[in-house]
């Protein structure tokens, strides 16, 4: 394929992103009852998936300097979602984990999330939603490969 077409594609991707942000992933409304900045919601999302790291790692995976990750921490830690502990094996390397907790308020999260598009997509006719269902599929094999 020549470079036109990837650019295209690659253009139409990145318009379909920005209107899944806004028209279907709207995070001032996701966040709106949300008692944690973005910032601290993406911690909790990268410890529930990846499992206890050291705080640096965290900032360093997420591109969050280790100024800004201490108060993150001392938040989560405080609001009972996340473990502090010295690593077994370096006891100069502070690790967290999350806790149940967080695991739960994720997925009250997600639910809610869920909900939302369920309201967003429940107007849409039956073809409408077979042809939404049959891209979603087709989507996900494709992104798989990249």
């Amino acid at each position: 394929m020549d470079n036109n077409n990837l650019n295209n594609i690659s253009n139409d991707l990145y318009m379909l992103l920005l209107s899944l942000n806004k028209r279907v992933f709207n995070h001032e409304e996701m966040l709106k009852n949300c008692h944690l900045p973005p910032s601290h919601i993406k911690a909790l999302f990268y410890l529930i998936h990846n499992g206890p790291r050291a705080i640096s790692q965290i900032g360093n995976e997420l591109s969050i300097s280790k100024p800004n990750m201490t108060p993150i921490i001392d938040k989560l830690v405080s609001e009972g979602l996340i473990n502090r502990f010295q690593d077994p094996k370096d006891r100069r390397i502070i690790r967290v984990e999350a806790t149940e907790s967080a695991c739960q308020f994720l997925r009250e999260q997600e639910r809610k999330m869920k909900s939302r598009l369920l309201d967003k997509i429940s107007p849409l006719s039956d073809d409408d939603l077979k042809e939404l269902e049959d891209s979603i599929k087709r989507m996900q094999k494709i992104l798989l490969k990249m």
